[in-house]
Parts: structure tokens; sequence; C-alpha cells
């Protein structure tokens, strides 16, 4: 990873919304139109504004999703996965650490390697600042239970909005 893009990402990963909440959300321009449909580095910006679950469309089109995204949500997805067990009380605080850390380990490879045009890239990070967000709130209490389902929620939302069609939506 080059030493600028950890500089970039290694602060979000480590206070997660905190950070994510001092950068302003993508400038779409005038009444809300795209300013340009250029790809997006993710790792040219590590953060935008979090928000509440995204209002998805009912003919929203989903889009496609690049291999580095695709790789990163299914890491995600496993980790939430196995959280579920933390819902049953089988993980110790360890293992809830760890994979707090594999969900901040797959944002950081997505933000290094996924590239996406600006709407779907907004979209993304919003997904993201909430799975990061749950990884933190773990992090720092093992214990809790309550922030694995937002992260659920925030899985089925990129599944609602990108067409993955092998990704699977962690049960709870």
């Amino acid at each position: 990873m080059k030493r600028v893009t950890a500089m970039m990402i290694v602060p979000m990963l480590l206070w997660g919304g905190e950070v994510a909440a001092t950068y302003a959300p993508v400038d779409h321009g005038a009444a809300g139109q795209h300013v340009a449909h250029q790809p997006v580095d993710h790792a040219a910006h590590a953060g935008h504004g979090a928000s509440p679950a995204p209002e998805i469309a009912a003919d929203h089109v989903r889009w496609q999703p690049d291999a580095p995204l695709r790789e990163g949500m299914r890491r995600m997805a496993a980790a939430v996965e196995a959280l579920g067990h933390h819902e049953h009380a089988h993980l110790d605080p360890v293992q809830v650490r760890k994979l707090a850390d594999a969900v901040n380990g797959a944002a950081a490879y997505m933000f290094a390697n996924c590239k996406l045009d600006p709407e779907p890239d907004a979209a993304l990070h919003d997904v993201l600042a909430r799975l990061m967000g749950g990884a933190r709130a773990l992090a720092d209490n093992p214990a809790a239970t309550a922030p694995v389902a937002p992260m659920r929620a925030a899985l089925a939302d990129y599944a609602r909005l990108f067409d993955d069609p092998e990704f699977v939506v962690p049960g709870g």
C-alpha cells in the first residue's frame, strides 16, 4: 500500500465514523446533477460523510461492482456472518476484535483497489462507513452485540445497490 494511501486509510480504520464525519460528501453540482462520470479512486478519498441507511429507489438499476469490490464485500460478509455467533455468546472478546479487524481490513482493501463512478462510489462509502462504524463499536466494546444487526443491514443495502449475484447477505 502506498504511504499516502496508508496515511488516509489508517485514521479512518482507527476512528471509523468520527473521521468519516469530518469529510464532506462528493459534490454533485447544481441540483444534484453529476459533475463528472470519471472513475473514482477510493484511495484518493478515504471517507465521505456517514448517514443512516440510504433511500434506494424502487426503480434503482443496480450498479456493476468491480472485482476488488466483490472480493472485499465477500470478506466483510464472512466476518459479519461469523459475528452471528457473537450474538449467541459463542465468541470471546479476542475473536470479536479479530472479526472487527477483518471488516476494517476488507474496507482498506477496497479503498486501495476499487474504482467506481461517483454515484455508486458515494453509495458504497455510506455502506462501508456503517460497516466500519459497527466494527469500531465492537472493537471498543466486544461484549456488545447491538452493532451486528446494522452491519447486516448495510450488507443487505450493498446487495440492493450492486448487481453481485453471487453475494450472500449474512442471515440473522
